[in-house]
């Protein structure tokens, strides 16, 4: 038995009872787990598996008690272990009535099924997950618009392709060979942040890959991306005229390079077609 509470107070004695493999996950995944709860007096007061299904929630993110989001964070998939938590880890002095007293110190049977990074995606379908590894600081992300710097190391199947830093606008990628899927993390992440972010091929380099950098076509990559810091854009009321002038500038040169990379794609497509003419002739 081990106490994994973040205090090494005692208020999280866990006992693993199945070892589980692989890693473990970080805060902001969602997990997916079977548990059953109960009193010291071994009477059971809550139990996902009486309901036949998994119970889900993101880890570390305070939607469980805080038992919970320090000792479920130190569990591998496939694992089965009893985390015993102290009243502060649990439910204190109120408790939750009618079937947690106050005051009790609760035994949870948790098997592990899987996990995976926040998903950053607008549409949700999994493109781009991040896996905090560094936990950053202050409140707020960066917003479209912003100066981000950056570092990333980038691996296709373990095997290290690319490390880089960068200084950009964000929302300007494009223009400094940044892919997509990198901007999409940064929205969520904090100064000083570096997580693990696993991108699907559509967010990446798509169906052609980079032949530079050795990304095989339909490759899925993963960063291990660092937030080193950023300036926040100011919106358009907070600006000065310089800074207006400035900004319209900066706008100009985007959808001037807009326009070329869309002629470079329309020119790109016409071979296409002609080529596909001629092979029918």
């Amino acid at each position: 038995m081990v106490d994994v509470s973040k205090a090494q107070d005692g208020g999280i004695i866990k006992k693993i009872l199945t070892e589980g493999a692989g890693d473990t996950p970080s805060t902001g995944n969602e997990v997916s787990v079977h548990y059953t709860g109960r009193l010291l007096d071994g009477s059971v007061f809550d139990s996902s598996k009486d309901r036949d299904q998994l119970f889900k929630f993101k880890v570390g993110t305070g939607q469980v008690i805080k038992g919970w989001d320090e000792g479920i964070v130190t569990m591998k998939r496939g694992e089965v272990a009893i985390l015993t938590c102290k009243p502060e880890y649990a439910y204190g002095a109120s408790g939750s009535p009618p079937k947690i007293p106050p005051n009790s110190t609760l035994e949870f049977e948790v098997e592990m099924h899987d996990f995976y990074g926040e998903d950053c995606t607008e549409s949700s379908d999994g493109g781009v997950l991040k896996s905090t590894t560094v936990a950053g600081t202050g409140l707020s992300n960066p917003r479209e618009g912003a100066t981000v710097k950056i570092s990333w190391v980038m691996s296709h199947m373990d095997r290290e392709l690319e490390k880089r830093s960068a200084e950009f606008i964000l929302g300007d990628g494009a223009a400094h060979d940044i892919v997509p899927g990198i901007e999409t993390a940064l929205l969520k992440m904090k100064k000083g942040e570096t997580a693990k972010v696993t991108v699907k091929s559509l967010y990446a380099y798509g169906n052609v890959g980079n032949a530079e950098l050795a990304v095989p076509g339909a490759a899925d990559l993963t960063y291990l991306l660092t937030l080193e810091s950023f300036e926040q854009a100011k919106y358009k009321y907070e600006m000065d005229g310089a800074e207006k002038i400035k900004f319209a500038e900066q706008v100009k040169q985007w959808y001037q390079r807009r326009v070329r990379e869309y002629q470079t794609f329309q020119h790109y497509f016409k071979q296409i077609n002609l080529s596909t003419e001629h092979g029918r002739c």
